[in-house]
């Protein structure tokens, strides 16, 4: 489907544009999953329309500068997406252009599994706590 939905993403209170409904349930489910709304913005622009800017992820995720450095930071330390330098002409600073060097699904996967390795270790707590509790 061609035409843009725009989508509240749980209580975060920002809104972005994604293409389709299967992306906007994606972003909704990874949001209260706990990833971080600016990662999975930024993350699921990058997948729908490719290298592009910092300048116009703000404007296409509804993100400041501030969200996009920080959401391009944690995908860069994971290595799933590419920052090309793009010159300035001799004014100015230089801008960069971002893309994904992964899969959509292989960059989902990633953080899917730290979200699984908390719940286990979230549930051995819980355990620890009603075995020591039963004790008292």
């Amino acid at each position: 489907m061609s035409e843009m939905q725009t989508v509240k993403a749980g209580s975060i209170g920002h809104h972005f544009a994604i293409k389709n409904p299967h992306g906007a349930a994606l972003a909704e489910a990874l949001i209260d999953l706990g990833m971080s709304p600016s990662i999975v913005k930024v993350m699921l622009c990058l997948h729908t329309h490719g290298a592009t800017t910092s300048k116009i992820l703000q404007t296409r995720c509804g993100l400041r500068q501030p969200e996009i450095s920080t959401a391009i930071k944690t995908l860069n330390e994971r290595n799933m997406v590419g920052i090309q330098s793009k010159g300035a002409n001799g004014r100015g600073r230089p801008s960069h252009i971002y893309e994904l060097t992964e899969s959509l699904p292989t960059c989902i996967d990633q953080f899917t599994m730290e979200i699984e390795e908390r719940i286990v270790a979230m549930q051995k707590g819980i355990s620890t706590v009603q075995r020591l509790t039963q004790k008292m």
